[in-house]
C-alpha cells in the first residue's frame, strides 16, 4: 500500500459534501443556479404524470431511425458527397515522441490533383494553440480552464507528443488516394525525443519530462484531493483491514464511424458537416479560432456511427483541430473539404480510466464498511477520481481519495464509454474484496451500506417521502429479482470450490451502484403542429445509436394526445436555433424528456386555446384530446378533429389573408442540474441497479467465459422498454470485452500502438456472452419525467468490474489488472 496521507491538501472536491473546493461558483452565479431551482427550471421531487400513457411504456414501437439504418439510407457524416468537394489528409506522427528539424513538400505540391498544401510553419497556424476556453464559465481559473484535457496542443505543430498525433502538414486534393500519395512524398526529417508510456515511470525523478517548460510530468486537477470524515477513526473502529491494488490499462472509444469532417464556405458563412457528439461546442470553438461570428456559421449533425463518447472532447486535435484544418484548406481552395481519418488514425486515444489504485479498507465483521483510503494514479486524464459513487450512495462516513494525474507518451483520453468508469470500478472491487475477506455474501454488504453522503438508507427513506416519492427500497428490489433469476442462493459459492462437469471451475459475482444521472442536463426544444395535424419536435441533437428520438416522440404523443406515429423529430440541424443537450451520458432522457414534455404542454394549451375559438360557449378547459380529436369534456360527441383546427395555423403561406392564424408551437428551456452536483443541489439517487454474472474458467488455457448475466435496473419509470432492453443487451458485451479482451498494446521499445486495426484490438462481441436477462423495475423513484432515469451506459461500465471478482470467486485468486488475459489466469494460477 502507497502511503496518501501526505498528500498535498490544494484542490478538494467538486461537491458541497467535500470539505474544500479550488473551484467556487460566485454567489451571483449560485443566486441564479438557486433561482432556476425556484423557478421549476429543475424540480426537487417526484414527476407525477398528469395525463394517462397510452405511448409511454408501449412496446413494439418502431425507431424513429429503424427503417434508414436497417436499409442502409441513412446519411452519415462520411457519406457527404458535395459538387467540387475535395479531400484532405493529415500527416500524423510516427513517433511517441519527435521533433520535426526539416520537412520539403516540394514533391507533394507538384504531385498533379494536390490542391493545397498547408504546413506547420504556414502564417494561418504557425504557434496557434487549439482552443478549449469555450468550454468554461468566465468564473472558473483561468489555470484550471483545461484541468480535464491533455494539455492542449497547436493545431498544426513541429513537436508530437504521442504516436499518431496530427502534425506537420495537411493536404487537400482530388480524391483521398491523391492526397494520401502526397502525404507520402513529402520529406520528413524527425528528432526523436525521450518518451514515457506509463504513468508512474512518469511520475519518478529519472523520467522525461514531456511538456517544454514543466517541472515535472504532473497535470493539474482540482480533484485531486477529496475527503470526507476522518479515515483514521474509521480505521480504528474496524475489526478488518483489507488492502489490494488494482490496474485498468488503456482500451479504445470503439468508433463504428470513423472520424470526418466536411466544411465549404459560401462568401464569409461557414457550413459544417460535423462527426461529434457536441456539435453546437464545435461551433463554438471555430467561432472562436476563425474569428467567425456564431451568426454566420451553420452546423449539421447527421447520423453518428457511434462514439460512446469519443467524438465528445472538443478540445483534442482530432476533432476541434480537424474542423480547423478543414475549414482552412476550404478557404484555401474555394472549394468544399472534407478531411477524414482512417482506421489506423482513428486509434488515437483512449478511455479515462487508464489507472493504477492502492485501497485501503476498514469494515465490521458484519459487512459495515467504515473507512475507505484510495491514490489512484491515473494516465493522461483523470474521467472520475474513484470515490464519488461512495459519497452518492453509500453510507461510509469515512473517505480519503487522492487522484493523480500524470502526462505520458499517449493520445488525449476522455469520458470515452463512461467517464464513471473508475468510480464504478472502484465501488465493485471495494465491495467484493470486503465481502471475500469477510465471508459475507456480496449481496449482503451491499445492502448494509446503502445509503448516500455517509447517511443511511432511513435518510434516504426521509427524503422520499418530504418530496413525494414512493418509499420504496431500490436496491433490495433489484437484489431480490438479480438473485432468483440466476439462482444466486442455489449456486453462489466460496471461492475455488466450483468444478464442473467439463472440468472448468464455476465462478459467480454480484455488483450494484445507483442509476446515473437524472440530475444534470441543459438543453431546448420546439414543439410544432403542423397544419396537417402532425407534429415535429424541433431540436438538434446527435445521434449516437441509443434510440432516444422515440422516447422523446413516445412523451410528446401522450402529452399531446395524438398517435406516437404523428409525431417526428428533426434532430440533424442547429439553424433552427434549438438543441436538446447533446448525448453525453445517461442523463438524456431525464432533461430532454422534460424539454419535450413541457414544450408539448405549451402547445397543447395553445391548440386548445385555438380549438374553444371554433366550439360555442365553451373555454379551453371544458376541452380534451384523445387520438388527434378534440372534444368537450361535457360532450364527447361534441368533436372536431385536430387537422380542423389548426388547418390555418401556418407559420408562413403567400400573402393571402385566408391563412392568419399563428402557428400552434411550444418552446422549452430546461436545466437538470450541472454535473458532480447532485447531492450539493439536494436531490440524491434514489434508483439503483444490481448485476450478476456467471463464468467458467479453464484451468488449461486460462481461458475466461461469460455463461450468463442477469442486468436488473431500476429507472423509476420505462419510457421506451425495448430500448432500455438493448442498453442492457449492448453493455454486457461491451463490457465483457473490456474486462477480457480490449487493450491498445504499446511498444516499449518505440512507443507506438502495435494493435491498431480491428483484427488485433479484440472487440467482443454477441457471441462472447452466454443468455443475458433483461429485468426492467419502475419504483417512479427518479427525478426525470414521470420518475424516470436514464439507464444508457450504466451496464457496459458495470460489467468489466464485476467479471474481476467472478473470476475470483471460480479460482481462488485475485486477479485486479484488467484486462483478464489467458495469461494472467495461468499466472495467477502457478501455471505461467
Amino acid at each position: 500500500m502507497q502511503d496518501i496521507s501526505s498528500a498535498s491538501k490544494s484542490g478538494l472536491g467538486i461537491s458541497k459534501c467535500f470539505k474544500k473546493k479550488v473551484i467556487k461558483m460566485p454567489k451571483e452565479t449560485q443566486g441564479e443556479y438557486e433561482k432556476l431551482q425556484a423557478e421549476g427550471a429543475y424540480q426537487i421531487g417526484l414527476d407525477v404524470p398528469t395525463i394517462t400513457f397510452n405511448e409511454v411504456g408501449k412496446r413494439g414501437i418502431r425507431r424513429i431511425d429503424g427503417y434508414e439504418k436497417a436499409s442502409g439510407a441513412a446519411v452519415y457524416t462520411r457519406d457527404i458527397q458535395l459538387p467540387g468537394m475535395l479531400y484532405a489528409k493529415v500527416l500524423m506522427s510516427p513517433h511517441a515522441h519527435a521533433r520535426i528539424t526539416k520537412m520539403d513538400t516540394s514533391k507533394t505540391e507538384a504531385l498533379p490533383g494536390v490542391r493545397s498544401v498547408i504546413r506547420y510553419d504556414d502564417p494561418a497556424v504557425k504557434g496557434r494553440m487549439l482552443n478549449g476556453s469555450s468550454f468554461c464559465p468566465e468564473w472558473v481559473d483561468p489555470e484550471l480552464a483545461g484541468w480535464a484535457l491533455k494539455p492542449i496542443h497547436p493545431v498544426l505543430g513541429d513537436e508530437a507528443w504521442y504516436e499518431g498525433q496530427p502534425v506537420g502538414v495537411v493536404v487537400t486534393a482530388d480524391s483521398e488516394d491523391i492526397a494520401k500519395r502526397a502525404l507520402r512524398l513529402a520529406h520528413v526529417e524527425w528528432e526523436e525525443l525521450p518518451f514515457v508510456l506509463d504513468q508512474e515511470d512518469a511520475l519518478k525523478p529519472e523520467a522525461p519530462i514531456l511538456r517544454p517548460g514543466a517541472d515535472d510530468n504532473r497535470l493539474q486537477d482540482p480533484r485531486q484531493l477529496i475527503e470526507k470524515g476522518d479515515v483514521e477513526k474509521g480505521f480504528a473502529e474496524a475489526d478488518k483491514i483489507i488492502e489490494f491494488s488494482a490496474k485498468r490499462n488503456a482500451h479504445l472509444w470503439a468508433g463504428a464511424e470513423m472520424p470526418s469532417v466536411v466544411v465549404r464556405w459560401r462568401g464569409e458563412n461557414l457550413e459544417m458537416w460535423v462527426h461529434s457528439q457536441q456539435p453546437y461546442h464545435q461551433k463554438m470553438l471555430i467561432s472562436e479560432w476563425l474569428n467567425v461570428s456564431m451568426d454566420r456559421i451553420t452546423v449539421n449533425s447527421l447520423y453518428q456511427g457511434c462514439s460512446f463518447g469519443g467524438r465528445g472532447n472538443c478540445a483534442n486535435s482530432s476533432e476541434n483541430g480537424m474542423n480547423i484544418l478543414a475549414a482552412l484548406s476550404a478557404k484555401r481552395t474555394a472549394r468544399p473539404v472534407k478531411l477524414l481519418y482512417d482506421r489506423r488514425e482513428t486509434f488515437f486515444g483512449e478511455s479515462g480510466d487508464m489507472m493504477v489504485g492502492y485501497f485501503k479498507v476498514g469494515a465490521k465483521n458484519d459487512g459495515t464498511i467504515t473507512a475507505v483510503k484510495m491514490k489512484n494514479v491515473f494516465a493522461v486524464y483523470m474521467a472520475t477520481p474513484g470515490v464519488e459513487h461512495l459519497i452518492e450512495n453509500t453510507k461510509i462516513p469515512n473517505l480519503l481519495c487522492e487522484g493523480v494525474t500524470v502526462d505520458v507518451s499517449k493520445g488525449p483520453a476522455w469520458w470515452c464509454r463512461c467517464e464513471q468508469l473508475p468510480n464504478v470500478l472502484c465501488l465493485t472491487l471495494i465491495f467484493d474484496h470486503v465481502a471475500a475477506e469477510l465471508g459475507l455474501d456480496p449481496t449482503e454488504v451491499a445492502l448494509k451500506n446503502d445509503g448516500y453522503d455517509g447517511h443511511d438508507s432511513g435518510e434516504l427513506s426521509k427524503y422520499k417521502r418530504k418530496h413525494g416519492f414512493p418509499d420504496r427500497d431500490s436496491l433490495k428490489e433489484c437484489i431480490d429479482a438479480g438473485k432468483e433469476a440466476i439462482g444466486w442462493d442455489e449456486k453462489w459459492h466460496p471461492p475455488g470450490t466450483r468444478r464442473l462437469p467439463n472440468g472448468k471451475l464455476h465462478g459467480m459475482a454480484f455488483t450494484w451502484n445507483h442509476e446515473w444521472d437524472d440530475v444534470r442536463g441543459t438543453g431546448s426544444a420546439a414543439v410544432m403542429i403542423e397544419n396537417d395535424g402532425t407534429v415535429s419536435i424541433i431540436g438538434q441533437q446527435s445521434d449516437i445509436g441509443v434510440n432516444p428520438w422515440t422516447a422523446y416522440c413516445q412523451i410528446v404523443a401522450d402529452e399531446l394526445g395524438v398517435p406516437y406515429t404523428d409525431v417526428n423529430i428533426k434532430p440533424f440541424s442547429l439553424d433552427h436555433g434549438f438543441a436538446l443537450m447533446s448525448p453525453d451520458g445517461s442523463c438524456n432522457l431525464c432533461s430532454n424528456g422534460n424539454i419535450v414534455k413541457n414544450a408539448a404542454q405549451k402547445a397543447r394549451k395553445m391548440l386548445l386555446e385555438l380549438a374553444a375559438q371554433k366550439f360555442e360557449g365553451v373555454k379551453p378547459e371544458d376541452l380534451d384530446i384523445k387520438d388527434s380529436v378534440i372534444y368537450v369534456k361535457s360532450a364527447p360527441e361534441n368533436t372536431k378533429t385536430l387537422k380542423d383546427v389548426v388547418v390555418k395555423a401556418m407559420p408562413m403561406n403567400f400573402a393571402c389573408v385566408y391563412w392568419s392564424e399563428p402557428p400552434v408551437i411550444g418552446w422549452a428551456w430546461h436545466t437538470q442540474g450541472l454535473w458532480g452536483e447532485a447531492l450539493s443541489t439536494g436531490r440524491p439517487h434514489l434508483c439503483r441497479q444490481a448485476h450478476f454474472i456467471e463464468v467458467e474458467v479453464d484451468t488449461e488455457t486460462g481461458e475466461v467465459e461469460v455463461t450468463k448475466v442477469v442486468n436488473v435496473n431500476d429507472v423509476g419509470k420505462a419510457i421506451s422498454p425495448e430500448t432500455i432492453e438493448g442498453q442492457q443487451y449492448g453493455g454486457t458485451y461491451m463490457g465483457t470485452g473490456r474486462a477480457l479482451t480490449e487493450e491498445i498494446i504499446y511498444d516499449p521499445v518505440t512507443g507506438v500502438i502495435l494493435n491498431g486495426n480491428l483484427l488485433d484490438y479484440k472487440y467482443a462481441t454477441m457471441l462472447d456472452c452466454g443468455p443475458i436477462d433483461t429485468i426492467i423495475k419502475e419504483t417512479g423513484m427518479g427525478h426525470g419525467p414521470y420518475g424516470t432515469c436514464g439507464v444508457g451506459e450504466d451496464i457496459a461500465t458495470e460489467i468489466p468490474g464485476l467479471i474481476g471478482p467472478a473470476v475470483y470467486n471460480a479460482i481462488g485468486k485475485w486477479i485486479d489488472d484488467f484486462p483478464i488475459t489467458p495469461a494472467k489466469v495461468l499466472k495467477a494460477l502457478g501455471k505461467a
